[in-house]
């Protein structure tokens, strides 16, 4: 079917893409002791989209069809009309998943535009246009908050560079990471899996006591600052 609805939308010619669906969010999080997780889709365009939504465990080339994860995802395929909307439904299945942290998996939407009355009869490339964001579940054993200071976020220097390290459950998203009072900045985007670390290599020799501001992500999507000093 994931074949289909690609091949279905291409014809010779021109390219032409135009993205109408939005999501409710930058990310989505599923707490387990809620039993579902519902996601909006909203067509910001006049005319009628095609989606196709599956979830992956990481394979940024994945399909529908070699997508192997533990969620349930209603519907696959839905037309959503314009300026119209569509919910999406995710159940957890029965297959297991960490029980002590945060897990995270993506979730696929491709859109598939309805063709523009202006370009009938012009060749043309009609392109499927697919997001990508975070699926974050979250196991009703974790008690913690998913917040990050500097009790659960270390940065130690070693002999390359500096290390980063995230003692918490959940997943630490960072934006960047540069020096405090100046402009340097020693790393870009990353995300640190929990009890997990990130290294980070350096040219010049690094002392401890030296400040950073770590800018990262938080549930809403929002960019927050914490100050991490150096070990």
């Amino acid at each position: 079917m994931f074949k289909l609805l690609i091949l279905g939308c291409l014809a010779l010619g021109s390219a032409y893409a135009q993205a109408n669906i939005i999501l409710n969010g930058t990310r989505i999080i599923y707490h387990e002791s809620k039993g579902f997780e519902a996601v909006q889709l909203t067509s910001t365009g006049a005319d009628a989209s095609l989606v196709q939504a599956w979830i992956d465990d990481g394979d940024v080339n994945s399909t529908p069809e070699t997508a192997q994860v533990p969620f349930l995802l209603s519907p696959p395929i839905v037309k959503v009309l314009g300026h119209g909307g569509q919910q999406l439904r995710i159940e957890k299945t029965d297959q297991p998943v960490s029980g002590d942290r945060e897990s995270v998996f993506y979730l696929n939407i491709l859109e598939i535009p309805a063709f523009p009355e202006h370009l009938q009869g012009q060749n043309t490339l009609q392109l499927a246009l697919r997001t990508r964001v975070k699926l974050f579940y979250r196991p009703s054993t974790l008690k913690s908050r998913p917040d990050f200071s500097s009790e659960n976020i270390r940065i130690m220097a070693h002999s390359t560079g500096v290390s980063v390290f995230n003692d918490n459950a959940y997943h630490l998203t960072i934006v960047r990471i540069a020096e405090k009072n100046s402009s340097v900045e020693i790393a870009g985007s990353n995300m640190i899996a929990p009890y997990a670390s990130l290294d980070i290599p350096g040219k010049n020799k690094l002392e401890p006591g030296t400040q950073y501001i770590l800018t990262y992500v938080d549930d809403l999507g929002a960019y927050r600052d914490e100050v991490v000093t150096l070990r």
